[in-house]
C-alpha cells in the first residue's frame, strides 16, 4: 500500500506510526474499521485514516481499535499487542517538540495596495504557493494556528467564499510562518477592505480623478516593491513579476473602459453632465475633459 508521508516527526513518533502500518497488516482503513468492529473496538474510517497526521497524535481509543483490529485478523489475543502500541504512545506525548516547527518555507510576499476581497484572496493564494502549498489539515494543526481555524474555514477562505476576520487572517497568516512584513501588509489590506469599493464614476470629471489615484497607486507599489526586492530607488527598470504584471494589466483594463465610457458620451449627454458639473461645483467640464484626453492619449 502506498504510504503517505508524515509532514512533521520525532524518532518516538516514527517508532508509533510503524506499530500502527504493523498493526494495519496490509489493509484498507475501511476494512480496518470494520476488523474494529467486530472485535468490540468500534471507530471510524476517517479517525484510522487521520492517526497518521502528525504532528498530532492519535487517542488511546485509536490505538486500541489498532490492536484489536490486528487481533482479529490474526485470530488471537490482542491485549499485549494493545499494550505495546500503548507505551509507544505514551512515549511520544514525552517527547513531542513543544512548538511543532513547519516544514514548508516561509512565505514573503509583500502586498501591494489590496482593496477588495477577491485581492486578498490572490494575495493568500500566493502566500499558499510560496510556502509549496502545504496541506490544510497540517495548517490548521500548526502550533500557529492554535487552534483558531478549521480545515474547512482555511479551504472556504483561500477559495475565496469566506471572508476571513482580522483575528482568523493572523492565525493563518501565523500558520505559514509568514513574517512581520507579509503579515502588517495583509492585515493593512484587510483594514482597508471594510470600506468597500466606490460605485462606478458618474460623471467625466471622477474618471479623471480616480484614473489620477489609480495611477499613484500603482506608482506607489511599485516603488516599495523594488526596494524590498532589490533596494532600489524608483526609476531602476526591472521586470514585473506574474502577480504584479496581472494588476496592472486589470488597473490598465478598469482605465481603457473608462476611456472608452468618456468616448462613448452623445453630445446631448456631454452637455446633460456638463449641467450638473457646473451646477454642482462650478467646474469647467470641457477643460476637465482636454486634460483627461491629454493624459489617456498622450500621443495622440
Amino acid at each position: 500500500m502506498k504510504r503517505r508521508p508524515v509532514a512533521v516527526s520525532w524518532p518516538e513518533l516514527a517508532a508509533l506510526h510503524a506499530w500502527m502500518r504493523e498493526a494495519q497488516c496490509g489493509l484498507t482503513f475501511r476494512r480496518l474499521a470494520d476488523r474494529a468492529v467486530m472485535a468490540g473496538r468500534p471507530v471510524g474510517e476517517r479517525t484510522l485514516r487521520r492517526a497518521f497526521d502528525a504532528p498530532s497524535l492519535p487517542t488511546e481509543k485509536t490505538i486500541s481499535s489498532y490492536a484489536w483490529a490486528w487481533a482479529s485478523k490474526n485470530g488471537v489475543d490482542g491485549r499485549v499487542f494493545e499494550k505495546r502500541g500503548l507505551d509507544l504512545l505514551v512515549v511520544a506525548r514525552h517527547t513531542a517538540p513543544s512548538t511543532a516547527v513547519p516544514v514548508w518555507p516561509p512565505p514573503s510576499h509583500v502586498p501591494g495596495r489590496v482593496s477588495t476581497w477577491e485581492g486578498l484572496t490572490r494575495a493568500l493564494n500566493r502566500i499558499h504557493a510560496q510556502a509549496e502549498r502545504p496541506s490544510l489539515r497540517a495548517l490548521a494543526a500548526s502550533a500557529g494556528a492554535a487552534g483558531r481555524l478549521s480545515k474547512s474555514t482555511i479551504s472556504n477562505i483561500l477559495r475565496g467564499e469566506r471572508r476571513p476576520s482580522a483575528e482568523q487572517l493572523s492565525a493563518l497568516l501565523a500558520a505559514y510562518g509568514a513574517g512581520p512584513e507579509t503579515t502588517a501588509g495583509m492585515l493593512a489590506a484587510h483594514r482597508r477592505i471594510p470600506a468597500g469599493p466606490r460605485g462606478p464614476a458618474v460623471y467625466p470629471c471622477e474618471v479623471v480623478e480616480r484614473a489620477e489615484e489609480q495611477a499613484e497607486d500603482r506608482r506607489q507599489r511599485e516603488e516599495t516593491r523594488r526596494k524590498l526586492l532589490y533596494g532600489t530607488e524608483a526609476g531602476n527598470e526591472h521586470e514585473l513579476d506574474e502577480y504584479d504584471q496581472r494588476l496592472r494589466d486589470e488597473e490598465e483594463a478598469a482605465f481603457q473602459r473608462q476611456v472608452e465610457w468618456v468616448d462613448s458620451l452623445s453630445a446631448d449627454e456631454f452637455e446633460a453632465l456638463q449641467g450638473q458639473a457646473a451646477a454642482g461645483s462650478g467646474l469647467d467640464l470641457r477643460a476637465e475633459l482636454a486634460a483627461y484626453v491629454a493624459q489617456a492619449r498622450p500621443g495622440a
